[in-house]
């Protein structure tokens, strides 16, 4: 009995165009890095599989007033 191949999936990075590997089951806001560019990576469409840059949180500031 042989083993089951199992398919890597891959994906392009949207900084450099290298490919980066995700894995036979990639799942929607998995993160990824791309080993060529160090860019953060989030999978953001799953057919075909689509990374982009993960966004990052924005801050609510107001918890920070200074006193003058």
């Amino acid at each position: 009995m042989s083993p089951k191949k199992v398919n890597i999936l891959k994906a392009e990075c949207p900084g450099c165009g290298s490919y980066v590997n995700i894995g036979p089951h990639p799942k929607m806001h998995q993160r990824f890095s791309c080993n060529a560019c160090d860019a953060e990576l989030v999978v953001v469409w799953l057919e075909p599989v689509e990374l982009d840059y993960e966004e990052e949180e924005e801050y609510d500031y107001s918890d920070f007033e200074e006193e003058y």
